[in-house]
């Protein structure tokens, strides 16, 4: 049975806010697991003067950093539901959002760490 609470101040912004985070999340984890099925599928995006270099010849550093993908994808999801719980307990204890969670942080500076290096990486070498 669901709790009625009365909408003090801006708990009804602060729980929107808190939506908008969980699907950012989300969507950089379709982002990832975007960019890992592409290395999968050796696709790329042609040049216009050769329209055959959209495909790439398969190699097992292409799978490593897919995997590697695949993994910031769902630690990405996993940061994104612990910061919505989080924030939704401090709302039903009504307490502010200052409180900060350096989990949260860890993992999306990892995830952060990632996608630089993959984007490095996909620069220098041809995977």
């Amino acid at each position: 049975m669901p709790k009625e609470q009365k909408n003090i101040a801006s708990e009804g912004r602060d729980f929107a806010m808190l939506e908008r985070n969980l699907l950012s999340h989300l969507r950089l984890a379709v982002l990832l697991s975007l960019l890992s099925s592409s290395l999968l599928l050796h696709a790329r995006l042609p040049t216009p003067t050769d329209p055959d270099s959209a495909q790439t010849p398969p190699s097992t550093t292409g799978l490593a950093i897919a995997v590697i993908e695949v993994i910031a994808a769902a630690a990405a999801i996993a940061a994104g539901c612990w910061e919505y719980w989080q924030g939704y307990a401090d709302m039903r204890a009504q307490r502010g959002f200052l409180r900060a969670s350096q989990i949260h942080l860890a993992v999306l500076s990892g995830v952060g760490v990632v996608v630089f290096a993959t984007c490095l990486m996909l620069i220098a070498t041809d995977v």
